[in-house]
């Protein structure tokens, strides 16, 4: 999991996408932001092995300043599943306790919440079509 967290430090922010016609628009509205600081990452991942240790289709960073932030990925209609991590102290890195568990606020697809490991790609997993989607998740 903190190898996941790692990577969604690299993403930058995009502007919002324009949806191209053979591609969907996907939202992603992240709710119980509670510090008004620091950044949201957010990182799309498509089936695979890769989930949530390997390497997103996309990645967005928005700045927490509401205790919602939204964003939005064009995508082509399939199955994906979504990692979040609020860098609270702005630090680049998602800030773990003993145990590797983490200090930081994070979150995933269908709010599924990992007891002892990192969820599996169809723990998380959603589909897409063609008229787009609007997902909620939920920070813990």
């Amino acid at each position: 999991m903190l190898y996941l967290l790692s990577i969604l430090s690299l993403f930058s922010s995009n502007p919002t996408p324009t949806v191209s016609p053979n591609k969907s628009s996907l939202t992603i509205e992240v709710q119980n932001v509670r510090a008004m600081k620091g950044t949201v990452y957010v990182a799309l991942f498509g089936p695979g092995k890769d989930f949530p240790e390997g390497k997103p289709v996309d990645g967005k960073k928005v700045d927490a300043d509401n205790a919602q932030v939204r964003v939005t990925f064009s995508v082509e209609p399939g199955e994906y599943a979504i990692a979040i991590y609020h860098d609270e102290n702005s630090n680049g890195k998602m800030d773990m306790r003993l145990f590797g568990i983490p200090k930081e606020p994070y979150g995933f697809s269908n709010n599924f919440r990992p007891k002892l490991s990192a969820p599996k790609f169809s723990d998380c997993q959603f589909s897409v079509d063609n008229g787009g989607k609007t997902i909620h998740i939920k920070l813990n």
